[in-house]
């Protein structure tokens, strides 16, 4: 199980809504200014998560989130494996439908956007597969 700490946001019909905390750990690196961590989190907001709750928590509280590690396994294997297999299995099928003279010029393009489907495909169900991952988020306590 990996933890995490979070804070409440918002409670409505016996879930609450949970944003993740910011880790502070890029403030005191050197390598912030070249690090694409620390810029990926000063672009993308934190995001709100709906769970469960099983103790009575208020707006503000923060709350130990665990998530079970075939979750993060699945939602690793669906971000960054299955995009690059949709790639890999698009050149071939393009190598083998298309004349070898236009598969030879053609295959770098058919890859990248094969590939750049794949992630506009994975960004079009995310609301649809992220109640696959609550579902095995729970709050374990407050801190």
């Amino acid at each position: 199980m990996s933890e995490e700490i979070a804070v409440v946001t918002r409670s409505e019909n016996g879930k609450v809504w949970i944003k993740s905390l910011q880790n502070s750990a890029c403030g005191g690196c050197a390598q912030q200014a070249s690090c694409a961590t620390a810029t990926l989190a000063k672009w993308l907001p934190p995001r709100e998560f709906p769970v469960d709750a099983g103790v009575d928590l208020n707006v503000g509280d923060k709350v130990c989130v665990s998530i079970d590690a075939s979750a993060l396994l699945l939602g690793s294997v669906l971000l960054y494996l299955s995009p690059l297999l949709l790639m890999l299995a698009g050149v071939g099928l393009a190598d083998r439908l298309l004349p070898q003279a236009m598969a030879d010029d053609w295959l770098p393009e058919i890859a990248l956007s094969v590939l750049l489907l794949a992630f506009a495909l994975i960004h079009r169900l995310q609301t649809r597969l992220l109640p696959l991952f609550v579902l095995r988020t729970r709050i374990t306590g407050k801190v």
